[in-house]
């Protein structure tokens, strides 16, 4: 009974199992023959693999795209993208104590760019074919500095032309603002080395070369000390009265002067020097100016003219809206800038009636002025000439209390 029972089991399972047809037996008799199964022979053959491979394809693609769009994206590229910014308004930010300040109908504004020192991929694209946009290689603007350190130096840049500004304002008003009281040192070497320092001032020379002598003879500017040298020969002891930059610690040195390295017949002291120079008191007003966190000295010319519109009775700009750019020295000299494409893109969007630039600006800007009116200028009054050309008082300023 047992064996009958195993029996039916057996043939029940024979039931159940498929029936093996004939190409399947052909198969498993070309393999158990070790005849070559070609892939047409299997349920997965050739053409099975083609549709597997064009259904990965749109995968590999938007992961191809999705990599791309990241790499653009969030890798930085070592460029600095300069594209126009906007014109500022000046009477808002310049604050006048010491004289009558009078509210102006026009205004003076300057020009700034938008910097982007994170350029990412896209934003390069963009700066490659857009011509308002100023791509720059970040070593040229880097140097040896990190970003911190470029970014105070132009902040410095600011400070310096601001107070600059203020000043040609004074002299171009009659005031002298600053005194030359000595001849100060960047650098000293060669025969001065070890006798002066960068923080000592030269303020008088010994006429007679001999210490504790009763003729001196002062030393005010950078030029008097270099014109005074002219009269000495390598070889020649000189006798100076000094003292510390703050005025404190005044004392007598004796130099021996060497000959130029360039010119061995013309004496030698050392230094590198410049005018040491301190505000002059009683000046008619004073003035702050809030730039905030805008950097650079470009500004110069517009504060200038910002300051004399506001401390001068009348309408300088003649009621007109007047975008500037440009820097300003001590002698009145209005001096190149950057990116004056995208200044002029910003003026010209901006609707301003007359953008003054720098003389040597003047061809690139009026490239991109179309239908803005643009003036070149070399120096303050050709500044205050095209002012009066468009109906301001330019030519006619003075302080009220004058």
């Amino acid at each position: 009974m047992e064996v009958k029972q195993n029996w039916v089991h057996k043939n029940k399972i024979r039931e159940q199992t498929p029936k093996v047809n004939k190409d399947m037996e052909e198969n498993i008799n070309n393999k158990s023959t070790g005849e070559h199964v070609t892939l047409k022979e299997t349920p997965f053959g050739s053409a099975g693999l083609e549709e597997s491979n064009e259904r990965k394809w749109p995968q590999i693609l938007f992961l191809l795209g999705l990599v791309i769009v990241l790499v653009m994206s969030f890798v930085q590229f070592p460029y600095y993208a300069y594209a126009p910014g906007s014109v500022n308004a000046l009477t808002e930010r310049v604050v006048i104590s010491g004289t009558e300040a009078f509210e102006p109908e026009g205004e003076i504004l300057f020009t700034t760019v938008s910097q982007d020192s994170e350029v990412n991929g896209w934003e390069f694209l963009q700066g490659t074919f857009d011509e308002s946009i100023l791509l720059i290689d970040e070593d040229v603007i880097l140097g040896e500095r990190d970003r911190s350190e470029v970014r105070a130096f132009n902040l410095e840049l600011m400070r310096s032309s601001k107070m600059t500004a203020v000043a040609v304002a004074l002299q171009h008003l009659g005031h002298e603002p600053y005194l030359a009281t000595g001849v100060g040192m960047v650098e000293v070497q060669g025969p001065a080395e070890g006798l002066l320092t960068t923080n000592d001032v030269i303020i008088s020379i010994a006429a007679d070369d001999t210490p504790n002598s009763t003729d001196w003879i002062e030393l005010n500017r950078s030029e008097d000390l270099i014109s005074k040298l002219q009269t000495y020969s390598p070889g020649d002891t000189v006798v100076f009265e000094i003292e510390s930059v703050d005025g404190t610690n005044k004392r007598q040195i004796s130099v021996v002067l060497g000959s130029r390295p360039d010119n061995p017949d013309t004496a030698f002291l050392g230094i590198s020097a410049q005018t040491r120079i301190e505000d002059a008191p009683n000046m008619p007003f004073a003035v702050h100016v809030n730039t905030g966190a805008v950097g650079g000295n470009s500004a110069g010319l517009a504060l200038t003219l910002s300051v004399l519109d506001l401390v001068t009775p009348g309408e300088l700009t003649g009621g007109l809206q007047i975008a500037t750019t440009g820097t300003i020295s001590l002698n009145g000299d209005v001096g190149p800038i950057g990116g004056i494409v995208q200044k002029t893109i910003t003026a010209r969007r901006s609707g301003v009636d007359l953008f003054i630039v720098p003389t040597s600006e003047y061809p690139e800007a009026i490239k991109h002025a179309k239908d803005l009116n643009v003036v070149g200028v070399d120096n303050l009054d050709q500044a205050l000439n095209a002012l009066a050309e468009a109906g301001g008082n330019a030519l006619n300023l003075s302080l009220s209390n004058n």
